[in-house]
């Protein structure tokens, strides 16, 4: 026998390698919140993530030992906790999916159908038309169901209508599981366990028996009646907000996050906690409306459909549970009905304000598109209201407010910013007049000259940008008879290459110039725009018009507002762009 080199095996086995078929696998698991033990939340030994895995890629390994010509390889696994199947909105799946599409990951396996899906629709979906579509193949172990198996078509077919009816016992699993959960949650809601997730600001939950009950929690409690009576005497849901804020009391949320009653940077070392973020209307006007803190527990306002976890349904009054005198309350009976007796009186002036009076129509808001929050940034909105003076006369009246001032951005925006209409016209209307005193005494020269400007500007950046455009032409033609005399030999490839790489570079930067005269072209050509606008509307207010929305948007472009009536005025054009004319 001869002897074989070597370089002759490795070559060998090289082609070996490349006749094979070669797979990028990625395993998903999935452990759904109906498995394990519901004391203490640990799943199960056969169904937990690890042995799903194991299982995989125990096949994985006895696959690549069979040595048919194909190779798997494990590249990533994928893992859902404590997520049901009768979706695919799940994290870890939407991972997978995103490296498929990016071409990572070719094969998809699992230990058994129920682990991918126990929607029959879905499931079906994905191993019959989405994966063979992007050249993905699907193998479920445990079920022997492999789409990338070939052999027998009548054992194919035979396997395919298995794992329909599987897929389908799966989906019904689902909706039964479904429907007896919602079953023992009512049933617990009837017996007076607490079935909620976090407790209510100022509780905690513990088991009494069979039922979750709500303690109070020491440390928060106080507080919780503290806004009881600081509601009571202040009458309002903000006031409450801004006392809370100013004695640095962490909200719900980030008590609930850190464990500190107060605010302290020195002990929130968390990312989310390093800023104070403050209390707000809603969350003091959800603990005042709250039945919970009379002792009354309320569920069942809301469901889910067994489908998608995020479709939730608010249900009629008449379906909530209500277990009176379920826990202990926080607050005495005649403090809680004082409180939801002046919410009351809130939501009936509300309710008055809200309606205007006839007769009185809401006038065009001109400031709508322009006024803003000098604080915070955020658009202002408008308060238009009727006011009744002594002598009996109405008037509608328009004002302007920052929503966030002074109830939730504490640290941005902290005080009420608020301006009327006529008050906000009294500054703006000498603004205007000095800002274009000259112009409106010479309007004509003004825009005559402005329009001059703007093309000289313009036919300087169309020239600029011929010039760019002949140098990349003349480069063009440069690397066409460079790349002819490469073709006809009188050039090494390795100097065509070295010549390529530095036209290429110096293209690169004449893009970018070409790009920038463009883009500056475009700027000129608003200007241009804006300018004539803005013109226009000034001749209009020079000529005694009023106001409109259109005016003010021509050569306005942005006011803001700051706490005390002062505000800043940011125009389309301005004098100094006017600059020149006398």
């Amino acid at each position: 026998m001869g002897r074989v080199s070597k370089r002759k095996a490795s070559g060998q086995q090289a082609e070996a390698r490349r006749d094979e078929r070669r797979y990028k696998a990625g395993i998903y698991a999935r452990l759904s919140s109906d498995h394990g033990c519901k004391a203490c939340g640990q799943a199960s030994k056969n169904e937990s993530v690890e042995v799903q895995v194991e299982i995989a890629k125990k096949f994985v390994e006895e696959f690549n030992g069979q040595k048919n010509g194909e190779v798997i390889d494990v590249v990533e696994c994928y893992t859902d906790l404590g997520k049901t199947g009768s979706n695919f909105e799940r994290e870890g799946f939407l991972r997978l999916l995103q490296d498929i599409r990016l071409g990572e990951i070719n094969c998809v396996i699992v230990k058994d159908l129920s682990r991918f899906g126990r929607n029959y629709l879905e499931a079906g979906n994905y191993i019959e038309k989405i994966f063979p579509f992007l050249g993905v193949r699907f193998i479920a172990v445990a079920d022997g169901f492999d789409t990338g198996k070939e052999g027998n078509e009548n054992k194919q077919m035979s396997t395919a209508i298995a794992v329909e009816i599987k897929n389908l016992v799966n989906d019904m699993y689902a909706k039964d599981f479904s429907k007896k959960a919602k079953l023992h949650l009512k049933q617990r809601r009837e017996e007076g366990s607490y079935v909620g997730g976090p407790p209510p600001y100022g509780y905690r939950a513990e088991w009494s028996g069979k039922r979750r009950v709500l303690l109070p929690d020491e440390n928060t409690k106080s507080i919780v009646t503290f806004i009881y009576e600081k509601f009571i005497e202040t009458e309002s849901y903000t006031a409450v907000a801004d006392e809370l804020n100013r004695r640095r009391i962490n909200p719900p949320y980030q008590y609930k996050k850190t464990g500190n009653v107060y605010y302290s940077p020195e002990v929130c070392h968390c990312a989310d906690a390093v800023s104070y973020k403050g209390w707000d209307k809603g969350s003091v006007e959800r603990i005042l409306k709250s039945e919970t803190y009379a002792g009354n527990l309320v569920q069942g306002k809301t469901s889910i459909t067994a489908r998608n976890e995020k479709n939730r349904i608010h249900k009629p009054e008449n379906d909530w549970v209500v277990t009176e005198g379920a826990h202990e309350p926080l607050v005495g009976e005649e403090l809680y009905k004082s409180a939801a007796e002046v919410c009351e009186k809130i939501k009936a002036r509300t309710t008055a304000h809200k309606h205007p009076t006839k007769g009185y129509p809401i006038e065009e808001n001109i400031f709508d598109n322009v006024l803003y929050c000098g604080v915070c940034g955020r658009k202002m909105t408008r308060n238009s209201y009727v006011k009744q003076y002594a002598d009996g006369e109405k008037a509608r009246l328009d004002g302007y407010f920052c929503l966030n001032g002074g109830q939730t951005k504490v640290t941005v925006c902290p005080e009420s910013n608020r301006i009327s209409k006529n008050e906000l016209l009294d500054i703006l209307l000498p603004l205007i007049r000095i800002e274009f005193e000259i112009f409106l005494s010479q309007p004509k020269r003004y825009m005559e000259y402005g329009k001059e400007r703007i093309a000289e500007a313009v036919k300087k950046t169309d020239k600029k940008l011929s010039e760019t455009e002949a140098k990349i032409r003349r480069f063009r033609e440069e690397e066409g008879s460079v790349y002819v005399d490469y073709r006809a030999g009188k050039m090494i490839q390795k100097d065509y290459v070295s010549f390529k790489m530095k036209q290429e570079d110096r293209l690169e930067e004449l893009r970018k110039q070409q790009q920038e005269w463009e883009k500056e072209k475009k700027a000129l050509e608003k200007l241009e725009t804006k300018y004539l606008a803005a013109i226009k509307a000034l001749l209009k207010l020079k000529s005694g018009k009023d106001l409109t929305k259109d005016v003010v948007e021509d050569f306005v472009e942005k006011i803001y507002v700051y706490p005390g009536k002062r505000i800043e005025v940011l125009f389309t054009v301005t004098a100094d762009s006017m600059e020149g004319v006398r």
